[in-house]
């Protein structure tokens, strides 16, 4: 049985979203939404399109332990629907969810894994839904990350080390199949305005634009000196979803090696716990350890750049950073960890001068308002809207990018 919205019903509506959508552009105004994958930095997007003088909300169904912290959180109403058990009652309140963003937004952010109608199958966003959205002229951005766009065949012939080698049981964590991965991606061809990918992800979505889009507002966050001398505990933290993705077992050999020979060297690990605690857990460590397979740092290592905190891990090559010349990540082959940990015991390596790197780094590159910046080119050239709308992005930008120039503090 088709859900109670139909396909004429929503035709009708696609026609009222339309004319809603020319309305308000004609006045100058643009609504974005940004939803409804439950990731950390989606209220954060939403801020960076305020920035730019757009309206804009983060919306989700459900959420992680990490944070709870979204615009628009339905996972009470969700929750009630799916207490139901009854896959064509979710249908129907996913569409009248659709149906009220469709008349009251604009331009859609989705991760590639769903939208807001459900899923037709367990990753991807609903045909019927990215159809509407073209017919209704809506503007549709899809960012990937990771297990949204993350298949086998690919990921292996990116060669060692790589996230599938160690997988326990491959199908479950991401897309994997190369099949499922176009069938999530053909509805897009037409129907996004843009498809975006960074780091790793851009081997899995051909044509897609390059852009680092995880913003973190380090002015939220100390960045106290690193106090760590040689002689004293070296203190490593490490924040592992799931440890066989970030190598955490590479890891742990290699404390245990160090501290087997007498090192004074401990590691703080956390799992499945808060965001605040994980940032209180890097702030009270000398150094933290991202991951060491992907061959692409993780949001963790923002974080502990923000806090101020050296970041050990394995960058596969100068794409996976957006200024490969400034980059203070420590990068860090699964082989040489050992190598790099016992430098750092030593030493050789100043710890506090690459946490105070990392902190610059990401409020040159990953500020609200850096990203924010990188948004409005990408709709100047994308989003095809109107001279004025688009004057008043290119001098915000401008503002914007004027902003990070002079709050850029000079390198040492």
């Amino acid at each position: 049985m088709r859900p109670a919205i139909s396909n004429c019903m929503f035709d009708a509506l696609a026609r009222r979203a339309r004319a809603a959508t020319e309305r308000r552009i004609a006045k100058g105004e643009v609504r974005t939404l940004w939803a409804s994958t439950p990731i950390l930095t989606l209220p954060i997007l939403a801020r960076c399109d305020r920035l730019l003088g757009l309206q804009s909300s983060s919306l989700v169904f459900n959420t992680y332990y990490i944070t709870r912290s979204f615009d628009i959180n339905l996972i009470l109403l969700e929750g009630a629907f799916r207490l139901t058990r009854s896959r064509w009652c979710l249908s129907v309140f996913r569409r009248l969810v659709f149906a009220w963003a469709l008349l009251r937004f604009d331009v859609f952010h989705y991760f590639y894994d769903r939208g807001l109608m459900l899923s037709e199958g367990r990753y991807g966003i609903n045909s019927e839904e990215v159809d509407l959205l073209r017919k209704s002229g809506k503007r549709l951005y899809t960012y990937a990350y990771g297990a949204d766009v993350r298949t086998r065949e690919t990921t292996l012939g990116l060669g060692q080390p790589n996230l599938c080698q160690e997988c326990p049981q491959p199908g479950k964590y991401c897309i994997c199949s190369e099949e499922l991965l176009q069938s999530s991606l053909k509805p897009l061809a037409k129907g996004a305005t843009a498809q975006l990918a960074m780091g790793d992800m851009l081997a899995y979505v051909p044509g897609c634009r390059d852009m680092h889009y995880w913003p973190i507002d380090a002015t939220k966050l100390a960045a106290p000196p690193v106090a760590f001398r040689s002689g004293e505990t070296l203190k490593v933290a490490h924040a592992p979803n799931h440890g066989h993705f970030k190598g955490t077992r590479l890891l742990i050999n290699a404390i245990e090696r160090l501290a087997s020979e007498g090192e004074k060297i401990e590691l703080v690990s956390v799992q499945g716990v808060s965001n605040s605690k994980v940032i209180g857990l890097f702030g009270a460590s000398h150094i933290v350890a991202d991951q060491f397979v992907a061959g692409f740092h993780g949001y963790t290592a923002l974080e502990a750049m923000a806090l101020g905190r050296p970041v050990l891990c394995f960058m596969r090559n100068d794409q996976m950073m957006i200024d490969p010349a400034t980059c203070p990540i420590i990068n860090t082959r699964p082989e040489k960890i050992y190598d790099v940990l016992k430098q750092c015991l030593r030493g050789e390596i100043d710890l506090d001068r690459a946490g105070q790197a990392g902190r610059r780094y990401v409020e040159q590159h990953y500020s609200p308002e850096a990203v924010a910046a990188r948004l409005g080119q990408l709709y100047l050239d994308t989003a095809n809207l109107p001279a004025d709308l688009n004057a008043k992005l290119r001098a915000r930008v401008t503002d914007l990018m004027k902003g990070r120039a002079e709050a850029a503090p000079a390198q040492i």
